[in-house]
């Protein structure tokens, strides 16, 4: 659904929405000019609407988007993959119903990057 232009000067909003979920621990190393975008992105959403994601939850929510977009990897992972594989157990988030945001994601509880 195209979104609608912003004629009135206002400030547009982000595009991720953030709900308080449970994280597992992984360690990546990121470029820091990137690492520099994640903090200025954190303060963006705080200012804008008012939360202030962690670094974390920005991180998990724009790879979830990504994965969410990418059709390839999700035609990949159909071909490697088993139906109940890819029928993973997504955390709920209290208040909102699957399917209703294309921008709230759910976050499967497996995390093949555990120790």
């Amino acid at each position: 659904m195209p979104r609608k232009k912003n004629t009135d000067g206002e400030l547009r909003k982000p595009l991720l929405r953030f709900e308080r979920i449970v994280y597992e621990k992984a360690s990546f190393r990121l470029r820091q000019d990137v690492l520099q975008q994640i903090a200025e992105y954190v303060l963006y959403v705080k200012e804008v609407a008012g939360e202030e994601p962690t670094p974390d939850e920005l991180i998990d929510r724009g790879m979830q988007r990504l994965f969410d977009a990418d059709r390839g990897f999700y035609q990949w992972r159909q071909q490697k993959q088993s139906p109940s594989e890819l029928k993973c157990n997504p955390e709920t988030v209290p208040g909102t119903r699957s399917g209703t945001d294309p921008f709230l994601v759910s976050v499967p509880v497996r995390n093949p990057f555990s120790d």
